[in-house]
């Protein structure tokens, strides 16, 4: 588990470092998990490394998951940005990517190496 953990914190550092500081962005994360019995808050944050190719960015994460447990996620998310689709600064996007996750919690803990997808919205609030 702490091999893989490493491994994949090692991978998403270095493609990070490869884009200039200038361009990164960063954000936070927040979101609710509920299924069957499990259910929880999640928050943590995420670096967007831009265009490893048009419209292509690397977005990886960290996520921390409180309630029924504890879970702690790491996230190498690659996602397609609409562009085409975009207008008055909203815009879509999409991808997906592996997730390390880390689970304690009811008398169970386990670890779990999985491929996610995710979907979204984006609003550009930078003024001009």
């Amino acid at each position: 588990m702490k091999k893989a953990t490493v491994s994949l914190a090692a991978i998403l550092v270095c493609l990070a470092a490869l884009a200039p500081a200038s361009e990164l962005g960063f954000g936070p994360r927040l979101g609710f998990t509920s299924a069957g019995s499990l259910d929880q808050v999640h928050f943590g944050g995420h670096v967007v490394v831009p265009n490893l190719t048009t419209n292509l960015h690397l977005i990886p994460s960290l996520e921390l998951g409180s309630g029924d447990g504890t879970l702690i996620a790491l996230n190498g998310d690659v996602v397609y940005e609409f562009t085409e689709l975009a207008t008055g600064g909203w815009g879509l996007y999409g991808g997906g990517g592996p997730v390390l996750t880390r689970y304690d919690g009811e008398g169970a803990d386990h670890t779990d190496f999985a491929l996610n997808l995710v979907a979204g919205v984006t609003r550009d609030i930078r003024s001009d």
